[in-house]
């Protein structure tokens, strides 16, 4: 009983330092407006009504949430087995240009063959991605953060590149031409509303992650090694194995990002077709403590910023550039975790309270 007590203590802890974290950004953020001379109340409100203020903005929100869903679980997955992957932006950009290449050229098949094999393709785009800071790691002890940060830029100019050049659209400066129709993800709503079958997959994606994590031997010997490595590898545990699949699983998940925005929305690679999602993934993993479910609802609050960014912007008068000083922010504050720890353990001690703060 006491232990379930003391684990039920952690997760009301941790999901209170998250929400705090959360707090003193918006917070932050509002008292930089006001120094501008915004008034954040307005600001904060126009935010909230371009994000929700509609049923279709609230679809659009939905739509966004499916690529940061993605990228946030990739970052998790490697986060959780100790790996640091920086690189889901480029390895959501080589899955949307597998994508594309699938979605343009391979024809003549039905929409229910169409679907899986271009957003196969986009997954072995991203892990291909991942596989060349995976294989330097293993081989030569390249840092996994330094590999996968310098193959961002690779991937950009080289995605890129094949969008100007040999992908190029007859009379379209900066995309490719449209994939076919077969490959283009079904709507679950009539327009004006923008949800697409996407959204079921990332959600579906974050539960098989979860499964993975916590009801496989494969997810506990990952976990393990990103508890503790040293003590991993004397229980007969292969740390680099778990760490080396970790960052392709990783890769396969933030291609899958870059397949189903091309597939569901933009129908096309366009040049920055990314928009950052693959950073944003990263807060996003933050904020969730790398739990797959939550991460359903951590995106949800990035995509809200994102989508509500043009209303604050257009009714406020608050540059859309304030939404990534709020993220920012949000990691300034949940990297103080350890502080937050201290002093509610100090407060519960003071108040003859008792609760595991490890």
């Amino acid at each position: 009983m006491k232990g379930k007590r003391e684990t039920i203590n952690g997760i009301l802890l941790e999901t209170g330092i998250t929400f705090l974290a959360i707090f003193l950004a918006i917070v932050a953020g509002g008292a930089v407006m006001a120094l501008f001379g915004y008034n954040p109340v307005s600001a904060y409100a126009a935010l909230a009504k371009g994000a929700f203020g509609t049923f279709a903005a609230f679809t659009s929100t939905l739509t966004k949430s499916v690529p940061i869903m993605f990228t946030g679980l990739a970052v998790a997955v490697a986060f959780k087995c100790g790996v640091f992957n920086i690189g889901a932006e480029g390895q959501m950009l080589m899955g949307a240009l597998s994508a594309g290449i699938a979605g343009i050229y391979i024809r003549f098949l039905p929409a229910i063959l169409h679907i899986p094999v271009t957003l196969a393709a986009a997954c072995l785009g991203g892990m291909a991605w991942a596989f060349i800071p995976a294989g330097l790691k293993q081989k030569f002890k390249v840092d996994v953060v330094i590999g996968t940060i310098m193959l961002n830029y690779i991937a950009e100019y080289f995605v890129q590149y094949m969008i100007l050049n040999p992908l190029k659209a007859d009379g379209v400066a900066t995309s490719t031409r449209a994939i076919e129709k077969t490959a283009m993800l079904p709507k679950l709503l009539s327009a004006p509303n923008v949800l697409n079958l996407g959204y079921v997959l990332a959600v579906g994606a974050a539960f098989l992650v979860y499964f993975l994590f916590w009801h496989t031997t494969r997810g506990y010997e990952m976990r393990a090694v990103g508890l503790n490595p040293t003590a991993s590898r004397w229980s007969g545990i292969n740390v680099e194995k778990n760490a080396f699949l970790a960052l392709i699983i990783s890769g396969g998940l933030a291609g899958l990002a870059g397949g189903i925005e091309v597939t569901g929305s933009l129908g096309k690679v366009i040049v920055g077709a990314s928009s950052g999602y693959g950073f944003n993934g990263i807060p996003v993993a933050l904020i969730a403590h790398n739990n797959p479910l939550i991460i359903i609802f951590s995106s949800l609050i990035l995509a809200a910023m994102r989508t509500g960014a043009m209303m604050m912007q257009t009714s406020a008068g608050v540059s859309k550039n304030m939404v990534d000083m709020i993220q920012g922010l949000i990691i300034v504050f949940l990297c103080a975790e350890y502080v937050f720890r201290y002093y509610i353990k100090k407060g519960l001690e003071k108040a003859g309270g008792n609760v595991s703060c490890q």
